[in-house]
């Protein structure tokens, strides 16, 4: 009978029980050291968003289930109201299932934790408090672990979920202390609130205060506050609360007495710091997880959301017959990349929330108000979706994607599709013509991620950007893991859009300078009503595919007009959206036969 393989993971947080919970029900003996001597007692919330509940159903169907259960889905019709301090309605934010990041679940942090620590014990992990991990030490197929009683344990995995001031990050990385990011948070919950069940983002100068409605007439708030280092949590709970209301003087009535009305003790006040992205999460059979790995400021709301993803993906990782080792690297080559990315967004995001001075706060709520939503486009973060998971000893693996055209069925994989919008005018008729190809491809099988001529309006071009522009290293993980891409451009001035040809010139960073789109699909969509422009601009989006080593043998379309969003099977068809569908089925097709043939048996999940 083989042995099973044991891991250890430090820190009983939302990633350490997540992952302790996903590997027990995978069947590895696992033990959750948390150094603290209770879990999860804090009041304050957080949002699940749409990635984290998917990385929660990846942990388990029954986990997923459970997590759900703990907190409050978003109506289909729900909306977020942004207003500024006055109360000024800004903007109303889709947030329900009807919304592009829904559904959204606001739930108490202690609740998750509660669920969670269920889950991992009912799977059959050990959790023992007030013990930390202080060291690690490598050994011929293990790995030694020094606890902070002075003992030593010896286990084949270990799993650093032990927050920001990891000690084994410490061990392996030795990078210093995290870095304040100019702003503290003070958190709260509130019952009875005249603001009602219903989310709420408002803006101060210097303050931004997020409500979110957790179920039994109970709002949990966060402010986050322009400060030096140490001021606030130096006032303790109490203070901080007092000095809060203090700083809301002259504000939205209900929103001071939303402050005025919490318990004090449930007050939680922290200093906002994170760090650099990491350049390694694994030593051996030693991994990172969760804020040990990506501490991040919270303006997207991420930090639990992808420590869910962490969790899922190395749960699938560790309960795969790959040995250790490989499957640690396995886990980290699937999410260094994306974290990194959602670390440098959200250092960006929350700069630009805090408003500090008049003309930052005019410019924060002048976005809001054009963009009618508090964050950047978040689609590629929310987006993210895990690997099916691996078929379980002694049953069937499940068949191949099939996608079907007008022309019949084909078995292949699953192919990701990136399209590519040159129009830098929002909800141009580009964008809605890239849109409706995405879902074209969708309903093929295929993922898809659409990017508009306003997100890839990055700055002039210079090799390396990618590491200090989380943007553009968006753009490229997306191209990276692309097995297709379309490109629509607008014919006027009969050429292709410049802005399209010079986002393309990122591609030189993609292992660069080869192999830029070595063997992707390459689709063209030329859009506008003059016949010789739209054939000048089908020339050269090919000539551009050829350039970059595509393999750009889907049919060109041009077209006047965005299809109608309905069924491409409609019945109603003309022929621009026959020949359009064509071109996506075939961009799909191509796309399959690339993900069968380069795509190995991986571990885990992509974003």
């Amino acid at each position: 009978m083989n042995r099973k393989r044991s891991v250890v993971v430090a820190g009983g947080g939302i990633g350490g029980l997540a992952a302790a919970a996903g590997m027990a029900a995978r069947g590895l003996d696992v033990t959750v050291l948390e150094r603290g001597d209770r879990i999860g007692t804090g009041g304050s919330g957080l949002v699940l968003y749409p990635n984290g509940l998917r990385a929660a159903d990846a942990l388990g169907a029954r986990i997923g289930v459970r997590i759900r259960a703990t907190g409050r889905v978003t109506e289909p019709d729900e909306v977020r109201i942004l207003m500024d301090a006055r109360g000024t309605v800004l903007a109303e934010e889709p947030v329900g299932a009807a919304g592009a990041f829904a559904p959204q679940m606001p739930v108490l942090r202690s609740a998750l934790h509660r669920a969670l620590l269920d889950e991992a014990l009912t799977a059959g992990a050990a959790v023992v408090l007030a013990t930390g991990v202080t060291d690690y030490t490598a050994r011929a197929g293990q790995v030694a672990v020094r606890l902070s009683d002075g003992t030593v344990t010896a286990c084949d995995a270990l799993v650093g979920a032990d927050g920001i001031q990891s000690a084994v990050r410490a061990r392996m990385l030795g990078d210093g202390p995290p870095q304040y990011r100019g702003y503290t948070s003070v958190r709260g919950r509130t019952t009875g609130s005249e603001l009602g069940q219903r989310g709420y983002v408002v803006n101060g100068r210097g303050i931004q205060l997020f409500v979110a409605p957790v179920g039994e007439d109970t709002l949990y708030w966060t402010a986050k506050i322009t400060a030096p280092a140490g001021m606030w949590p130096a006032l303790g709970p109490a203070g901080a609360r007092l000095a809060l209301l203090e700083a809301l003087e002259g504000w939205y009535g209900p929103v001071v007495d939303l402050v005025r009305a919490a318990d004090p003790e449930d007050v939680v006040v922290t200093d906002i710091h994170d760090r650099d992205p990491a350049p390694r999460w694994v030593d051996d059979r030693v991994a990172l997880l969760g804020d040990a790995a990506h501490p991040m400021v919270p303006a997207l709301g991420q930090g639990a959301n992808l420590a869910l993803e962490d969790a899922a993906v190395l749960a699938e990782a560790l309960a795969s017959p790959a040995p250790v080792p490989e499957a640690l690297a396995d886990y980290a080559r699937e999410r260094m990349e994306r974290a990194a990315a959602v670390v440098l967004a959200s250092r960006r995001q929350g700069t630009f929330d805090q408003g500090a001075d008049r003309a930052s706060e005019e410019r924060r709520n002048a976005h809001i108000r054009f963009a009618g939503r508090k964050d950047a486009d978040l689609a590629d973060v929310v987006g993210w979706r895990p690997r099916p998971r691996l078929p379980e000893a002694g049953t069937t693996p499940a068949p191949a994607t099939t996608v079907r055209s007008k022309k019949g069925a084909t078995v292949m994989g699953a192919p990701h599709i990136v399209l590519i919008s040159g129009s830098l005018r929002p909800g141009s008729t580009c964008d809605r013509v890239a849109e409706w190809c995405a879902q074209r491809c969708a309903e093929q099988g295929a993922s898809a991620r659409v990017f508009s001529g306003s997100e890839i309006d990055f700055p002039a071009y210079r090799p390396g950007l990618a590491d200090r522009h989380a943007a553009v290293a968006g753009f490229l993980g997306e191209l990276r893991g692309a097995d297709g891409v379309i490109l629509v451009s607008p014919t006027y001035h009969a050429t292709v859009s410049g802005l399209l040809k010079n986002a393309l010139d990122y591609v030189n960073d993609i292992d660069g300078p080869v192999p830029y789109l070595q063997g992707r699909a390459i689709g063209t969509v030329a859009v506008g009503s003059a016949a010789q422009g739209a054939v000048s601009t089908l020339t050269t989006l090919r000539t551009i595919g050829h350039a970059l080593r595509g393999w750009p043998t889907p049919v060109g379309v041009a077209v006047s007009q965005a299809p109608e969003q309905s069924g491409a099977d409609s019945g109603e068809a003309g022929p621009d959206v026959a020949r359009l569908v064509e071109m996506v089925s075939q961009v799909v097709w191509l796309g399959g036969v690339r993900a069968e043939e380069t795509r190995q048996p991986v571990l885990g999940a992509v974003a």
